[in-house]
């Protein structure tokens, strides 16, 4: 099976609206490790296509890596497309990105390794996502408008009040205010359309970690999550890959509560929440790679794209036997920008 690799920065989806969205979204070390687990497995060749001007990513001699450059990106990855089985494409879902690749890729009649479009688009936005789940009784953060938000909210979220961009990734210029009116006027003075805000829920940040086709899900990992607060916004320091221990049964009700919600769930996918005092609560779901994926064949001793090529192959992925769980941490930097500039 020959399988296709690319990033959106190098087919430059949604790069003219969407770079504030996704600059939570550092597709680098999840993309090296997709690379590195997709050359363990048997017949597989992969190819990476890889704009010229982004860092060189260390990879196995068995990849076939192609460059472009901006301009050559199109042709490249038609061509790429054309000689292809089937394509991972590495993209978060803001501007669009995720979606206009899975569309692209069908659309050349490949095998498509991810979620079906009409599920990322719908995942592509929290309020969209936070409709969908509520109305299926999945337990998720309220998101509102700036015309939405209810005056009684404010008692309800303890006086703590996120603004993020409706289609952000990661942490991608979240903000938090300390109270429901410093978060309207703050949405009212910059883009009324495209920031949703939700009420600070007390908890502990989590994630899990499943491969999933559609009616069954294979829960890999959950994960400890780690968080920063710097000048009003939050910033993601990084994970630690089955960092958390005791709610194995509780994540996987959770993960099938969210795949009945919405069909169209397959491969690798991740899902946001906070373990609050009343339980899980989600944030977001990332129908996608996650930052998580470098960790997880160290974690789990299973190689995640093996599962995922299975079920391409097979429908169907073989039930993990247990090797070995160990926490894996994975940290980012999460303030280049104060690092330089303190050097």
């Amino acid at each position: 099976m020959k399988i296709l690799a690319y990033d959106h920065q190098t087919a430059h989806y949604g790069e003219a609206r969407g770079l504030l969205s996704a600059a939570g979204f550092s597709a680098d070390r999840a993309l090296q490790a997709l690379i590195g687990d997709l050359c363990r497995l048997p017949r597989v060749e992969v190819t990476l296509l890889r704009d010229a001007a982004l860092p060189a990513l260390h990879l196995p001699a068995a990849a076939k890596v192609i460059s472009c450059t901006s301009e050559q990106s199109l042709a490249a990855l038609a061509a790429c497309l054309s000689e292809a089985d089937a394509v991972w494409p590495v993209a978060p879902e803001s501007a669009g990105a995720l979606g206009l690749a899975s569309a692209e890729i069908l659309r050349h009649d490949r095998m498509l390794i991810g979620c079906r479009p009409d599920a990322v688009a719908i995942f592509a936005s929290k309020h969209e996502t936070a409709r969908r789940l509520r109305a299926a009784g999945v337990p998720v953060a309220d998101t509102f408008r700036l015309n939405e938000a209810p005056a009684s909210a404010q008692s309800d979220a303890g006086g703590g009040w996120v603004v993020k961009p409706d289609d952000g990734a990661g942490c991608s210029d979240t903000r938090i205010f300390p109270d429901l009116d410093a978060a309207r006027t703050w949405i009212a003075e910059h883009d009324p359309a495209r920031y949703v805000m939700q009420p600070y829920i007390h908890g502990k940040p989590r994630s899990i970690s499943m491969v999933c086709a559609d009616g069954q899900a294979l829960l890999m990992s959950v994960n400890e999550q780690r968080m920063a607060v710097f000048d009003n916004q939050l910033h993601y320091l990084g994970s630690t890959v089955s960092g958390v221990d005791g709610m194995q049964r509780e994540a996987r009700a959770l993960a099938e509560q969210v795949m009945a919600a919405v069909p169209g769930l397959w491969g690798y996918v991740g899902i946001d929440f906070i373990m609050s005092t009343d339980g899980p609560v989600v944030l977001e779901v990332n129908p996608r790679i996650t930052v998580s994926h470098a960790g997880m064949r160290q974690s789990v001793g299973h190689n995640p794209a093996r599962l995922v090529v299975e079920l391409l192959r097979d429908g169907q992925c073989a039930p993990l036997e247990a090797k070995r769980v160990r926490p894996v941490s994975i940290d980012a930097n999460a303030f280049p920008d104060h690092t330089q500039a303190m050097r």
